[in-house]
């Protein structure tokens, strides 16, 4: 590791700033009868700083959200109200709280195999007693970048150094080693100083709690005001305390420890590496509470109080490390059980820029493209154009000289809650000072379909929580969840209707230009090929229209 402490400050502010600004780092279910609750159950169960956003109505309420709440309120002053049918959504995701009280009641149940005998394959799908799903890691919870695997696998086939592809994937695996490792030791750094400041404020038995602290801070002198001046730099300017740091601290160690890790992933999982289309390994275990990522997503489906589709029956998958990248094998098989086990929407939040069998999951792509199976996957959020970089799964196919992209494929960006940013709208600056555009998500007017709330989403955590979180894989899951209920009242729409549905009744912001990362200010209309946001109410209408035709 490359790394001088002369750089301290310059890290520590780097760190802090990324980590707690609300800007997230590249990653990298009983149906429900009562339309009553599903008008007055939307509470806004957040921490205060915003209502559930991606719920509301830009005319009414004043956000840029899907218009939920108002779509089940309208079903209401119908003089008929339609009937819902069973739609069941694939998750592939790092694994769910299952016992979440909001989740719990709306996860997919395997009937032939929770009333049949345990060991023993009672559907005769491949898997033993995948009651909820399936999970594709075994007891893999951390695996390596892609990256790191594609590097040790060249280095084995003894590929030159001087090779062009060999030094792309050197470059981008030293790239993402220097940015894990300084930022780690950006942030022990900080714990160290936090720590130097805690012992000579204790000298004088002066509180260390930055809140208290702030009171008494303009009558300390000399070292104690240094002191006192430190921990209050990271409290006021981050938001973050000392067990802030200290959780920060304890994901980084374990991202070093795993991220570059050498170890051959099989060994981990447990899998065959020389068969393609091995299945049936790992275990039905879905359950996880360590990590919140896939619970979150979850959430923004079917959780009974945030969700888009509260009645949505969720089929977990886990294949998705809580920190490293998923595998292609782990991908295709997911989306295949899914198709297979009776999924009509398959949501995918992740995504990486290295495959190296991306023809497998292509081909489970096609499988589902072929079964009428709808495929939701998130955009990425390196706030990049992504037809200029392809980031897997790749969305398109090619035969060397032009592409045609899925047809049961929808691929989400993350929008905001404004359409220009400003202070009164955003005092805390969530949002970086963009606008409709998220600051971190990918663009593409070739490659993003659509764009979606994804910033400070408030969804289901793990032991029973809920919390905000930003990312186009908080997007993926709200259209996910409006494909659902579309799904659910016209069960006779085709994925590729879905599609188009869901595209064609995009909100649109004719003009409206957008700060864009990295870009030129830019309309909003130019950065996916529907040009706008998802819509629910626009969406039913449209659907509606398609049937009756």
């Amino acid at each position: 590791m490359k790394s001088n402490r002369k750089h301290k400050p310059f890290l520590t502010a780097l760190v802090l700033l990324i980590i707690f600004s609300g800007f997230r780092l590249p990653e990298t279910q009983v149906a429900y009868h009562s339309n009553n609750y599903l008008m007055s159950g939307f509470s806004g169960i957040t921490d205060g700083d915003l209502p559930d956003w991606a719920l509301l109505d830009p005319e009414t309420d004043g956000y840029e959200g899907v218009r939920t709440k108002a779509f089940y309120k309208y079903i209401q002053t119908l003089d008929f109200i339609p009937e819902r049918k069973e739609v069941i959504v694939g998750v592939i995701d790092s694994g769910f709280d299952t016992d979440h009280p909001d989740l719990k009641e709306n996860i997919w149940i395997n009937e032939k195999e929770a009333n049949g005998s345990p060991g023993i394959d009672d559907d005769e799908n491949g898997y033993i007693d995948d009651i909820n799903g399936w999970n594709f890691l075994g007891n893999a919870k951390y695996i390596s970048y892609e990256v790191a695997r594609e590097l040790k696998r060249l280095k084995d086939l003894n590929t030159p150094s001087f090779d062009e592809y060999f030094k792309k994937v050197q470059a981008e695996y030293d790239d993402k080693y220097d940015e894990v490792m300084s930022t780690y030791e950006g942030i022990k750094w900080t714990i160290n100083d936090l720590e130097d400041a805690e012992k000579i404020l204790r000298q004088k038995n002066i509180t260390t709690d930055p809140e208290k602290l702030q009171g008494i801070s303009m009558n300390l002198e000399g070292k104690y005001s240094d002191a006192a001046s430190v921990i209050l730099g990271v409290y006021l300017l981050y938001g973050a305390k000392k067990e802030d740091v200290l959780k920060l601290r304890d994901q980084y160690e374990i991202k070093s420890k795993h991220l570059f890790d050498t170890t051959s992933t099989y060994i981990l999982v447990g899998d065959n590496p020389d068969d393609r289309y091995e299945k049936g390994y790992g275990n039905p275990n879905v359950d996880e509470k360590e990590q919140g990522h896939g619970t979150h997503v979850a959430g923004i489906i079917a959780s009974k109080k945030t969700g888009q589709a509260p009645f949505a029956k969720l089929m977990l998958l886990r294949a998705v490390p809580n920190e490293g990248d998923e595998r292609d094998k782990d991908v295709a098989n997911a989306i295949r059980y899914a198709v297979d086990n009776g999924a009509s929407i398959i949501n995918m939040s992740a995504g990486k820029y290295f495959s190296p069998d991306p023809e497998l999951v292509v081909e489970a792509i096609k499988y589902a493209e072929e079964r009428g199976v709808l495929f939701v996957v998130s955009a990425g959020n390196e706030g990049i154009d992504v037809s200029k970089r392809i980031n897997y799964p790749r969305k398109f196919i090619s035969d060397g000289s032009t592409k045609t992209y899925f047809s049961n494929m929808l691929v989400v960006g993350a929008s905001s809650w404004m359409k220009t940013w400003n202070q009164e709208k955003d005092p805390e600056n969530k949002n970086s000072q963009f606008d409709l555009l998220a600051q971190f998500s990918n663009f593409s007017k070739e490659v993003v379909d659509i764009f979606a709330p994804g910033v400070q989403i408030n969804s289901t955590f793990p032991e029973g929580k809920y919390e905000p979180l930003n990312g186009t894989s908080m997007a993926a899951p709200v259209v996910s969840g409006v494909a659902a209920v579309l799904k659910s009242y016209y069960p006779a729409l085709t994925a590729q209707q879905l599609k188009e549905v869901i595209m064609s009744s995009a909100r649109q912001y004719d003009g409206l230009v957008v700060k864009v990362r990295n870009k030129k200010n830019t309309k909003f209309g130019e950065l996916s090929k529907s040009g706008g946001v998802v819509d629910l109410m626009n969406a039913y209408r449209r659907a509606g229209e398609i049937v009756i035709n």
